[in-house]
């Protein structure tokens, strides 16, 4: 629950709001009354928008009292045709200006007060200049259109025509411009440009040359030479050109129309109309294109437009640059293409990386880049024809089979066969990326790697980097796509222990379960026969019941307390019985050589015990006694009267 205090605190915010709006005697204050500095700066700054004007700052605002809030009474462009509406119709004739679709009205007006007509922000460009780049329009030569402001031609918010424009077409132009003034006509060397379209030839903002014409042109229009193309300018239709078609163009590029004659035209070259391309007088690109080569293109190609549509496009393609593949004109090549082949590919894709290795892919060697990729677009990384690896399936259709198993490797489930192949060239076989030795190091147990000098116990084939020793590369029925489970799998190298195991009669559990992990690490570890921790740990990790009577031994066989099984055992298999390396009577001969020595012979009560099996007496491992005697003892022997049965020496 929220305290009293709170609940005293609304009600008294709530007087104060009501005492702020209603004053003394319930007489009503306006905004002005408060607010007096914004209104006369509001003022000083010009004209006023009307509801401030009048008084009526709640035609927008929501009023507030004493409790400081700025709240509109609706969002964007709603609250601006709460009052504008009859305008609504005509402000969003489309297409619209950014602004207007944004309900964003105060990017360009002020809500309060402005200096400028419309209460714009800013004069007359300045205010376009705030979203429009400046400087495609104040290049060397301006259109005094543009000068005057860009409301000489286009609407600010909406028109119904292209670009906002006030009028369409030439209907704009002649406002200011009459085609058939004598100046106009001087100007157009003595023809009479009237019923042409201005913009044809004319840079409608601010070109980069001397004159409003745009950025190239035909050179006989370049130099004035316009009867080169057209009839004289007193003949009966001076605009009229002959001869007609290529012929009219081939008499300038002489030489041209010989080269043209190739296996495969491009179809305007064919049909000798060479205008589908190229603008007879002006144009804003390269060899007076009627258009940007990518939209030239796709005037004629209107299915390619929607297939290039896509993830990811071929450079040339997302350049616009078709002919960058292809001739405009003819070619000796189908698709009208450069050059054939991976040869076309090589004018941008450095040659080196793809030939000049040791080991190629058959497409590349075949010269031949498009059964991976496509031309133009894809949806695929690479502008690859389809995913990754059923590109690759495409040509390698057993793989596809042998890989469809129920555990494969990271790469090959993700269909990255580039991960460890390279799919040009290479200096490895089987194009991998680097020395199968190594390969598998790039991604797996780098650190691992390192740290093998150091390890006491590391795996030869690890070490070795003979990963595929183990692993298949690419997939496989079992855990860690392994090539075989358990034992089966050390045994292809281990042949020895398999071949000794068969002949033993003592075998090691976990071995006769065909469980090698049970005791060892497959990469390898820092303790020798790479063991996945200490020998004594280990042992005891199976033999529980041993390792709990040992903690309670206050005395330990030194190999024990030093954790060395394998002193007295084998850890696979043996002939005697406790997987001991030899016979009772053998055994501690290693350590206790001189058991007839006058010392050991004492030790014994003068007995002597040469060839006796030591672990009759003794408890190999650990015991209460000092000694190591086992727990039970035969009564005469526990009370060192030994000479009752044995002799002494």
């Amino acid at each position: 629950m929220r305290p009293a205090g709170f609940s005293l605190f609304i009600v008294l915010a709530a007087a104060v709001l009501i005492s702020g709006c209603a004053g003394t005697g319930i007489v009503r204050k306006s905004c002005t009354d408060c607010h007096k500095e914004e209104v006369a700066r509001f003022k000083a700054e010009g004209k006023l928008h009307r509801p401030l004007a009048e008084g009526r700052c709640e035609g927008c605002h929501v009023q507030h009292g004493l409790l400081g809030a700025l709240a509109l009474k609706s969002p964007g462009a709603g609250l601006c045709y709460g009052c504008h509406g009859g305008a609504r119709d005509m402000l969003e004739k489309p297409p619209v200006h950014a602004p207007v679709v944004e309900g964003k009205c105060l990017r360009c007006h002020d809500p309060h007060s402005s200096r400028f007509k419309g209460l714009r922000r800013l004069e007359g460009n300045n205010l376009c200049y705030q979203c429009h780049e400046k400087g495609p329009f104040d290049k060397k030569t301006g259109h005094m259109a543009v000068d005057r402001g860009c409301g000489s031609c286009h609407d600010p918010h909406s028109s119904g025509r292209s670009y906002a424009l006030l009028q369409e077409g030439n209907d704009l132009c002649l406002n200011c411009h009459d085609p058939a003034s004598g100046a106009s006509v001087r100007a157009h060397s003595g023809y009479k440009p009237e019923g042409t379209d201005c913009l044809r030839c004319h840079e409608p903002h601010s070109p980069g040359g001397d004159s409003l014409t745009r950025e190239y042109s035909h050179p006989p229009f370049l130099e004035r030479k316009c009867a080169d193309c057209h009839n004289p300018v007193d003949s009966a239709e001076p605009l009229k050109t002959t001869p007609v078609k290529d012929k009219l163009c081939y008499d300038c590029h002489r030489g041209l129309e010989e080269g043209y004659k190739r296996a495969h035209t491009h179809s305007p070259v064919a049909e000798g109309n060479c205008t589908v391309c190229h603008d007879p007088h002006a144009s804003d690109q390269k060899n007076e294109l009627v258009l940007v080569e990518k939209e030239l293109c796709y005037s004629c190609h209107r299915g390619s437009e929607e297939r290039h549509e896509k993830r990811f496009i071929h450079t040339a393609v997302e350049r616009g640059l078709c002919s960058g593949c292809h001739r405009p004109h003819a070619s000796d090549n189908e698709k009208i293409l450069r050059a054939v082949g991976a040869e076309l590919c090589y004018e941008c894709h450095e040659r080196d990386g793809f030939v000049n290795v040791a080991v190629t892919h058959a497409p590349v060697e075949n010269s031949t880049c498009l059964p991976c990729h496509d031309a133009h677009a894809s949806d695929y990384e690479s502008v690859l024809v389809s995913r990754e690896d059923d590109a690759c399936y495409a040509c390698h259709v057993d793989e596809r089979k042998k890989f469809a198993k129920a555990i494969r490797h990271g790469k090959v489930r993700e269909g990255n066969c580039s991960g460890c192949h390279k799919p040009h060239g290479g200096s490895v076989e089987k194009l991998l990326r680097a020395e199968k030795e190594e390969l598998c190091f790039i991604c797996h147990y780098a650190e691992d790697k390192k740290k093998i000098p150091y390890w006491g116990g590391a795996h030869t084939v690890f070490a070795e980097g003979k990963c595929l020793e183990c692993h298949d590369s690419h997939a496989s029925n079992n855990p860690w796509v392994l090539r075989d489970v358990g034992s089966r799998l050390c045994y292809r190298c281990h042949e020895e222990v398999e071949a000794g195991l068969k002949k033993a009669g003592v075998r090691h559990k976990p071995l006769v379960d065909g469980k090698c992990l049970g005791c060892h690490r497959p990469h390898g570890s820092g303790i020798k026969g790479a063991l996945s921790r200490p020998m004594k740990s280990l042992c005891v990790e199976c033999h529980a019941d041993f390792g709990a009577e040992l903690k309670e031994a206050p005395f330990t066989h030194e190999p024990v307390a030093f954790g060395d099984c394998k002193v007295c055992h084998n850890m696979h298999y043996t002939e005697q019985r406790g997987l001991l390396v030899a016979s009772g009577k053998v055994i501690c001969n290693s350590c206790h050589a001189d058991q007839a020595g006058e010392a050991f012979v004492d030790a014994h009560a003068g007995i002597p015990t040469k060839g006796s099996d030591c672990t009759g007496c003794h408890d190999s491992h650990g015991s209460a006694d000092r000694r190591l005697l086992h727990k039970v003892k035969h009564e005469p022997f526990e009370k060192g009267d030994c000479a009752g049965c044995h002799e002494k020496m």
